[in-house]
């Protein structure tokens, strides 16, 4: 059963942890990095349009993101990030909160492409990696018959009783 979960969220909340992901929790002008601003329209609440008094440039929380320019709600691009972080499938996230299916995969690989540019490229301080074996009992055959002589068919032969 799908059902938007996302009306269940409240919108001043995830516009807070939308501040505090893409911009430290302080949000500054993106051209020059001033916290010297004021709002300069309150048409999306509380996606406030901020108006920069050093470079004289407009901005708001998602400029300089893969969401510039999108109309969603808050708590409808939270939700998009925590499915892509679960690792849902693109078709199942659009059937259950209404949005394109290619909207969502372009955006999906936009993300998976800033993830790509801007991953860590140091080296591992260590020489050797851990591993979770997939099997359990790799390599092992279970225990040694004790008579060499004795092969498993004409053991599986024998009479029973």
């Amino acid at each position: 059963m799908d059902y938007a979960i996302d009306t269940l969220l409240d919108e001043d909340r995830c516009y807070a942890h939308l501040v505090d992901h893409f911009h430290g929790g302080k949000l500054t002008c993106p051209a020059c990095g001033s916290s010297n601003n004021r709002v300069h329209h309150r048409r999306r609440k509380p996606v406030f349009q901020f108006f920069c008094l050093e470079c004289r440039t407009y901005f708001n929380v998602f400029t300089g993101t893969a969401f510039e320019g999108t109309r969603w709600p808050c708590s409808k691009i939270v939700m998009i990030l925590r499915g892509f972080l679960k690792g849902d499938s693109t078709l199942s996230m659009s059937r259950e909160m209404g949005l394109g299916y290619r909207n969502l995969l372009y955006l999906r690989h936009e993300l998976m492409g800033n993830a790509l540019e801007n991953r860590e490229r140091d080296k591992l301080p260590d020489s050797e990696t851990e591993s979770d074996e997939m099997y359990q009992n790799s390599g092992e055959k279970g225990i040694l018959h004790p008579d060499p002589n004795d092969p498993p068919r004409r053991r599986a032969n024998k009479k029973r009783g």
